[in-house]
């Protein structure tokens, strides 16, 4: 009787342990699915999980010929993100970049522009920036002296040994200081003629030549 109990005790036992193996290869089977059994929207989806792990996204910028955002392998380096812009400028400077390196999710890759080409650009720029300027500046001249003259026809002939300094700076062109000096350089000697204002700091040919209708000699 003990012998029939033990051999039902070890039949279980033995059935047991076979459903328990059968259960556990079950579940290792379902774990190791493949891809292709799984129905077609299924395997789209892990595919596109599985290749957004395998990229990541960065920015290149500077001197390159298509400044953007790629997606690249997540193994690649610095060099294959800039291949993917269309490669450097030729003013680029690779000898600041570390073509070697690691891409990383999210990295800025900016490739900069040789010293001596961005003296050059700046340069240009000033250049430009400066003839602006003086081409705005030659327009504001422009109508200043339109309207200077128009103001000159009002203006009577002024006795430049007499004239009082108030007087003077009604001829076209003349301030306060310059005035003041016509007043100073006439008491060291008189002026004999228009040309002696030539003798005025100040005065040149140009402005004698605007002045010398507008004055008199006395």
């Amino acid at each position: 009787m003990q012998q029939k109990t033990k051999k039902f005790i070890f039949i279980s036992v033995l059935i047991t342990g076979c459903i328990i193996t059968n259960l556990i290869s079950t579940n290792d089977e379902a774990k190791t699915l493949p891809v292709s059994s799984l129905p077609q929207s299924a395997q789209g989806a892990v595919a596109s999980k599985a290749a957004q792990a395998k990229t990541v996204r960065v920015q290149v910028s500077g001197a390159v010929l298509e400044q953007g955002i790629y997606d690249v392998p997540a193994s690649c380096r610095v060099e294959e993100a800039i291949a993917a812009a269309g490669g450097m400028t030729e003013n680029a400077d690779s000898e600041r970049v570390n073509l070697v390196r690691k891409v990383r999710d999210g990295m800025q890759i900016r490739v900069p522009v040789k010293k001596a080409a961005w003296t050059s650009r700046t340069q240009r720029k000033n250049d430009q920036a400066t003839a602006g300027y003086s081409a705005s500046s030659t327009k504001k001249v422009g109508s200043t002296r339109a309207g200077a003259g128009k103001n000159n026809s009002a203006v009577q002939s002024v006795r430049i040994n007499s004239a009082s300094v108030s007087e003077l700076q009604q001829l076209p062109g003349i301030g306060p200081a310059l005035a003041q000096r016509i007043v100073e350089t006439r008491n060291s000697g008189r002026f004999n003629s228009a040309d002696d204002l030539l003798r005025v700091p100040g005065i040149g040919k140009a402005k004698l030549a605007k002045l010398r209708d507008y004055v008199e000699v006395d």
